[in-house]
């Protein structure tokens, strides 16, 4: 091949010939002949159309080879930097020819070539779909959860259906809509909670996993009682705190107690036993009513339910005692509540958010914030699962539900060596029914994680430490059940830990 170039000098035409040696040849006045290596690099095409303008390979200065086999500047002595750039310019050129020689063949319709990108996205979606389902089969429930609420996050709804349609397959009784198959785990009946969680979360309507209705408020009882009885939860929970308010009160001549959540009141029996035992201090329990309390029955049912059997309770003991309600619509409320007498600096604030539902509890923690920013009490108390602390940063919605997945399967676990005498039917099954399951659901379907949020802090009030005496008293307690269970301090809460990870908390915090 002749390649005819136009240098301003002395060079008129470059013979090169083919194979892995490249023969540069000057043809006027033959200065000098040498042969430079390229090791089997293809030819540069050069188009026979604008040849004298668009390839001027070097600069406009005369290119001669030298001795060894180096291109310079026929003007000047080569410099190692003239050398070196020489040769990175041509191997630029020729991998520019390589791709150039590719786009020819593509745009003269090679159907070699032409199907190949084909043919390889082929490969990639199949490789790919191969993949999917072999993590489909190997996986465990847990992890085809993480995968579907990692689906769910993204909004990938095609993902999420096919993995939650494997979990279907997975969990006995789920096709029928039944987390209590005969057949079903503890596993399966937790997997089940959370897929459901994830159906809802997708649908945006709750999904109702079997036919039975919501249990009657006189059904959940048992439940709790049972909870209490056999679990460490409860008892743990209402002994620190009671410990907490006996040690802040100690000197005062009257304990006054503002309960955003009373319930049935069962936390305060156990407090007025002690209020006996130590000289009979008056007792006086508020409780709050919100509008949500008014419009489910079983709230509403039960605040007067409570205060019958407290005061009834409380005329055994001959400890003397006052049941008031504090029906909360707006700030306004609150600051006669304070003005009135009732309120103000002697007042103690309990609010238990372990029995509520994820959307309850966020409504609950709200009211807690407002509630002691207007009455300014001398003490707070906060009963928390672990998950759903209030000062927790708001983490994205997989990081949340692998989080929650953890929790529950460790609250689990250890009810199930709490209750292996009485059997799932027994025990573990109706507290699973009426208590973990719905609230499970409800924090898997209702979270809304706020980017870069961070939890809410109580204004004005820093985290009390616990006596040694009550961090005994927990300790001696957890060590009364499973010996899974065990309890950790930090600055200002006290946490009952499974396997030491940590479960129901109680903190205190105290005016700046």
């Amino acid at each position: 091949m002749v390649l005819t170039l136009s240098p301003p000098h002395c060079v008129h035409k470059l013979y090169e010939t083919t194979g892995s040696n490249r023969q540069f040849v000057l043809s006027e006045d033959i200065i000098q002949m040498e042969t430079m290596s390229y090791p089997c690099s293809p030819l540069i095409p050069f188009p026979t159309q604008h040849e004298e303008s668009s390839y001027l390979l070097w600069s406009p200065q005369v290119v001669i080879p030298l001795e060894n086999g180096n291109m310079c500047n026929g003007d000047a002595d080569p410099s190692p930097d003239q050398q070196q750039q020489d040769h990175e310019f041509m191997d630029i050129m020729i991998q520019e020819a390589n791709r150039l020689l590719l786009q020819d063949d593509l745009s003269n319709g090679d159907p070699l070539l032409s199907g190949f990108d084909q043919r390889l996205e082929g490969q990639e979606n199949g490789s790919l779909l191969a993949v999917q389902e072999e993590f489909m089969e190997e996986s465990s429930l847990s992890d085809l959860l993480v995968a579907g609420a990692r689906a769910v996050e993204a909004q990938d709804s095609i993902s999420a259906s096919a993995i939650l349609s494997r979990l279907d397959d997975l969990i006995p009784g789920v096709p029928c809509r039944s987390c209590h198959h005969a057949a079903a785990s503890s596993s399966d009946h937790l997997a089940c909670y959370f897929a459901r969680g994830l159906r809802s979360r997708i649908s945006g309507a709750r999904a109702e996993c079997h036919p039975a209705a919501a249990p009657a408020p006189e059904n959940r009882m048992p439940a709790y009682r049972m909870l209490q009885e056999l679990s460490p939860f409860i008892k743990f929970a209402h002994f620190t705190a009671n410990q907490a308010i006996l040690e802040a009160t100690a000197d005062d001549t009257g304990v006054h107690v503002v309960d955003l959540n009373v319930g049935e009141g069962v936390q305060w029996a156990s407090l007025m036993s002690d209020l006996a035992r130590h000289g009979g201090k008056p007792f006086h329990l508020t409780a709050v009513v919100t509008a949500d309390d008014d419009a489910d029955s079983a709230a509403a049912g039960s605040h007067p339910a409570a205060a019958r059997w407290l005061s009834e309770f409380a005329g055994s003991l001959n400890l003397p005692f006052r049941y008031s309600s504090l029906h909360l619509r707006s700030e306004e409320d609150l600051r006669g509540f304070t003005t009135s007498g009732d309120g103000g600096g002697s007042v103690i604030v309990s609010c238990d958010t372990t029995d509520k539902s994820y959307s309850s509890l966020i409504r609950l923690q709200m009211q807690l914030l407002g509630s002691v920013k207007i009455l300014r009490p001398k003490l707070v108390i906060l009963i928390e699962q672990e998950p759903f602390r209030i000062d927790r940063s708001l983490a994205p919605f997989a990081e949340f539900f692998c989080e929650v997945l953890r929790h529950f399967a460790a609250t689990l676990e250890s009810l199930e060596s709490c209750f292996r005498d009485g059997g799932y039917g027994g025990c573990l099954g109706p507290v699973e029914k009426e208590t973990l399951g719905p609230m499970i659901e409800d924090a898997v379907r209702q979270y809304e994680p706020l980017a870069g949020g961070a939890g809410a802090e109580l204004e004005g009030f820093r985290a009390r430490e616990l006596s040694s005496f009550n961090v005994a008293q927990g300790k001696m307690l957890a060590g009364l059940f499973s010996r899974g269970f065990g309890v950790v301090q930090e600055e200002g809460r006290l946490a009952l830990c499974w396997n030491s990870r940590p479960l129901t908390s109680v903190s205190v915090w105290s005016p700046v």
